[in-house]
């Protein structure tokens, strides 16, 4: 009993000196001159998050906010002794109202502060290579017979008949868990708990002149497969001209800011 009483005492002692050792430490760092000054600075450089918004069944994705890790950022700059932006270590603040709680809802456009529109194809080969070509991030609707574990280009379910086969297809790698809703596929899509897209609006073999001019920041872009090239470039032109970037879909619907650090 006497043994027990003296190791419960030495665990209390030891608890103790812990817990003053870590108080001590946190006063000393909160009083350092480099911690000081990234409290100090902190408000200008954190970035509040925005919610997204809601109306009836649509959903337009919110962005992530990000606030200094003051504790974080001072281990990166120690070695230096002194404020350097460039080291700020930041926490994720993710939004009141967001994308991930709310995937019932349909997404018809990205978030219009990223600067990014997103195009969406299914089989024009005349487009995809052109494509890839250039470099240009499209997002294409496979199906089994489509699906390339090696592709540029960013892939998403297309399969209406083989849904199921596909997503084994698409691993958990690669698997955008995005679903183009139409309404052959909407409830397999919320069965399966996926982000639902639909088409800001669609390019087909008639109507470019049209649609050219009203692309706008947050646009998800379906393109038929009836489209000629030289209506597609002129699109990407226009987009382009306008300063906009043409990424993945799910750079587009993402809440992450893809442009922050």
């Amino acid at each position: 009993m006497k043994k027990i009483f003296k190791y419960l005492g030495l665990l209390t002692i030891l608890l103790v000196s812990f817990y003053y050792t870590e108080k001590m430490s946190k006063i000393v760092i909160n009083n350092d001159s480099l911690v000081k000054e990234i409290n100090n600075s902190k408000n200008n450089y954190n970035i509040l998050p925005v919610s997204a918004i809601i109306e009836d069944n649509y959903i337009i994705p919110g962005l992530n906010g990000y606030a200094v890790n003051v504790l974080k950022s001072y281990d990166n700059m120690r070695f230096l002794d002194s404020f350097n932006s460039y080291y700020l270590e930041y926490d994720i603040i993710k939004p009141k109202v967001s994308l991930d709680n709310n995937k019932d809802k349909i997404i018809k456009y990205g978030n219009s502060l990223k600067n990014n529109v997103a195009i969406i194809i299914k089989d024009n080969n005349d487009i995809i290579n052109y494509s890839l070509e250039k470099n240009i991030k499209l997002t294409r609707m496979i199906t089994k017979e489509t699906f390339d574990s090696n592709s540029y280009f960013e892939q998403i379910n297309g399969d209406y008949e083989d849904y199921n086969r596909v997503e084994k297809m698409l691993n958990n790698n690669i698997n955008k868990n995005i679903c183009y809703a139409d309404k052959t596929i909407i409830d397999i899509c919320r069965k399966n708990n996926k982000y639902l897209v639909e088409a800001s609006i669609i390019l087909n073999k008639h109507n470019l002149s049209d649609i050219k001019n009203k692309v706008r920041s947050g646009y998800i872009i379906y393109v038929n497969d009836d489209v000629k090239l030289v209506d597609f470039k002129i699109l990407v032109r226009q987009i382009y001209y306008q300063d906009l970037n043409v990424v993945y879909l799910s750079d587009l619907i993402g809440e992450e800011r893809i442009d922050f650090k």
